[in-house]
C-alpha cells in the first residue's frame, strides 16, 4: 500500500480499523500524544498483603515531517508482606528513542531506535530486565467515547509482532480497546488505577479513571506519584 504523506493536517483517509471500548477512528493528525498512569493497588494472597505503588508515563511526538519520538519512564514499588515472607521490588527507569513513521490508511507505523538524546537512560533495579532495541507500533487518532470523560481525540498505539514487555506498564486494558495503550493529545492524559494487583486473591475490583491533565505533561511524568 502506498503511504500517506504526513502533512500537518487531518485531512487524510479515515482508518477501516475495528476498535471496541467505543472508540472510534478518525483521521490523522500529528502533534505531541502523552499519558501518565498512576498505579496504587492492594490485595491479599492467603495471609501475604501485596501493595504496588507505581507510576508510568509515554510521551509520543509524531512530527508533521514524519519524524518521531518518544520517551517512555516507569517507577515501580511492589511489596508482599506476611507472618514469614517479607519481599520488595524498587525499580526506576527512562528510555528515550528516535524514529521515523509513515501513514497508511490513516494509521501511522512507527518505528523507533534507542536515543538518549531524547531523555537521559536511567535505569535502578534490583534485576535486569530485557528490553527491546527497537520499537515497532501502528497508532491511530481516534474519538473516545463519552464514558470516558475525555472530548478531545487520543493516540491508540500497539506494539506489532513479539510482545514487548516494556509496553505493559502503560497498557491499561479496562480504558482501551485491547492490547492497545492510549496517549492523549494538548497537555496529555493522568490516568488513575485502583484495585487488587497482580497476584492477589482478595481486594476491590480494578478501577480506572482518567481525565485531561491540567497543565502539559512533561518527560519525567512518571518520577513521583501523583
Amino acid at each position: 500500500m502506498t503511504a500517506d504523506t504526513p502533512t500537518g493536517s487531518t485531512a487524510g483517509p479515515v482508518p477501516t480499523v475495528a476498535l471496541d471500548h467505543g472508540f472510534a477512528p478518525v483521521a490523522f493528525t500529528p502533534g505531541r500524544y502523552v499519558t501518565a498512569i498512576q498505579r496504587s493497588m492492594h490485595g491479599t494472597h492467603a495471609l501475604q498483603v501485596l501493595k504496588e505503588d507505581s507510576t508510568a508515563a509515554f510521551t509520543l511526538e509524531l512530527a508533521a515531517d514524519g519524524v518521531a519520538t518518544a520517551c517512555r519512564g516507569w517507577r515501580y514499588e511492589f511489596r508482599n508482606d506476611g507472618p514469614q515472607v517479607h519481599t520488595a521490588d524498587h525499580y526506576r527507569e527512562q528510555q528515550g528513542y528516535r524514529g521515523r513513521y509513515a501513514l497508511n490508511g490513516g494509521v501511522a507505523e512507527v518505528v523507533l531506535d534507542l536515543d538518549n538524546a531524547v531523555c537521559p537512560h536511567i535505569f535502578e533495579g534490583e534485576l535486569a530486565l530485557a528490553r527491546a532495541p527497537r520499537l515497532t507500533l501502528r497508532c491511530m487518532v481516534a474519538a473516545p467515547p463519552p464514558t470516558t470523560g475525555v472530548s478531545a481525540a487520543v493516540l491508540l498505539c500497539q506494539s506489532t509482532g513479539d510482545r514487548v514487555m516494556e509496553l505493559d506498564p502503560h497498557v491499561v486494558e479496562s480504558i482501551a480497546p485491547s492490547g492497545w495503550f492510549i496517549l492523549g493529545g494538548g497537555n496529555g492524559l493522568r490516568v488513575w488505577v485502583t484495585g487488587r494487583p497482580a497476584g492477589a486473591q482478595k481486594g476491590d475490583d480494578v478501577k480506572a479513571t482518567l481525565k485531561t491533565a491540567d497543565h502539559p505533561l512533561p518527560l519525567n511524568a512518571w518520577d513521583q506519584a501523583f
